[in-house]
């Protein structure tokens, strides 16, 4: 019975493996033949299920060529924590990818591990010694192609290699010559400074010496300039008083002067409104003159109708009379009615 149930236990687990190596399998079988989408899913199984541990640098690799950066640094993260995976080659893909991210502090760190993992594993030398270039560390990039070409003596790019390590020798140089310089100017510079303090001391130890005689100098001076500082103040005490005194007269001026234009002003408003007044009379007696030369002109004009009125009723009254009685009654009309109108 026992033995029926390790044979069950060794043909499951036997099954199970199986299946692990065929997704791996074929998920290699699919990348090689440049199928990399198609191969993701059955590399992803292969290391769910416990599987070949080259899975992790196929599906990291697969995710690289897919541009899913961030998938395949996170497939190479956990590939380092996964006993039995290569782990140099993880983290050389894993720079590789960093690079291209253009992330080039990243990218050397991982390179640092591929080589960590493999010391004599070139291939992340030589791209360590690029992120270096990338990152302006002339010197350590320098040191990493001489130890990848010490590495990988017959590579294909030695020509390319030499020539870099030739112009990095040459910025080495110039760099340590510039160092050089510099220190050298700092030297200088150091002595001249001590050269400095030495005239300093020197000149602080003569003025040192000549202090008492100058310091009795000095206090003459000082109890010069203090008099003459009193006699200031006095001249200058007096000034201001002169200065105060003329001020308020100036004001007095100018009050005066400004009563007077006030006085003025009021005067020549006065005036105006005297003017005014004499305008408005004026103006009103010309209406006055005006309208009364209207009805003395109007009564001309009602007079002159009237007399135009009279004669025409006079000639009218003498055309339709006879020659009989031609004189009848006339006399007494004219001599009562019309004698004064006529005049």
């Amino acid at each position: 019975m026992l033995k029926k149930f390790l044979s069950f236990i060794l043909l499951f687990f036997s099954g199970i493996c199986f299946c692990q190596t065929s997704d791996f399998l074929k998920g290699e079988s699919l990348f090689k033949e440049n199928k990399v989408e198609e191969a993701v899913p059955y590399l992803k199984n292969a290391i769910s299920q416990g599987g070949n541990p080259k899975a992790y640098n196929y599906l990291a690799l697969s995710y690289h060529k897919l541009g899913m950066y961030e998938e395949s640094l996170e497939v190479c993260s956990e590939g380092m924590k996964v006993s039995g995976t290569d782990k140099k080659v993880l983290a050389f893909n894993a720079g590789n990818v960093c690079f291209e991210m253009e992330d080039y502090y990243t990218a050397e760190r991982w390179f640092s591990l591929a080589i960590a993992a493999n010391r004599i594993y070139a291939p992340p030398v030589l791209n360590r010694a690029n992120t270096e270039l990338k990152q302006n560390k002339y010197l350590a990039a320098l040191e990493d192609y001489k130890l990848y070409l010490d590495l990988s003596p017959n590579d294909g790019q030695k020509p390319e290699i030499e020539q870099l390590i030739q112009l990095l020798e040459g910025w080495k140089k110039a760099e340590e010559e510039r160092i050089a310089e510099e220190k050298r100017l700092k030297e200088e510079e150091e002595r001249i400074l001590a050269e400095q303090k030495r005239l300093d001391a020197e000149e602080a130890a003569l003025t040192a010496a000549t202090a008492a005689s100058a310091a009795q100098a000095e206090e003459e001076k000082a109890k010069a300039a203090e008099e003459k500082a009193k006699a200031d103040e006095a001249l200058q005490q007096q000034l201001n008083e002169k200065f105060a005194e003329q001020a308020r007269l100036l004001e007095e001026q100018r009050e005066e002067l400004k009563k007077l234009i006030e006085e003025q002003k009021a005067a020549q408003e006065a005036q105006r409104l005297e003017n005014a007044k004499r305008q408005e009379e004026t103006a009103k007696w010309e209406a006055e003159n005006a309208r009364r030369a209207e009805e003395e002109a109007k009564r001309a004009e009602e007079d002159a109708a009237r007399r135009r009125k009279l004669l025409e009723d006079v000639a009218a009254s003498l055309q339709n009379s006879g020659s009989s009685n031609m004189n009848a009654g006339a006399e007494g009309t004219v001599d009562y009615g019309y004698e004064t109108e006529l005049e």
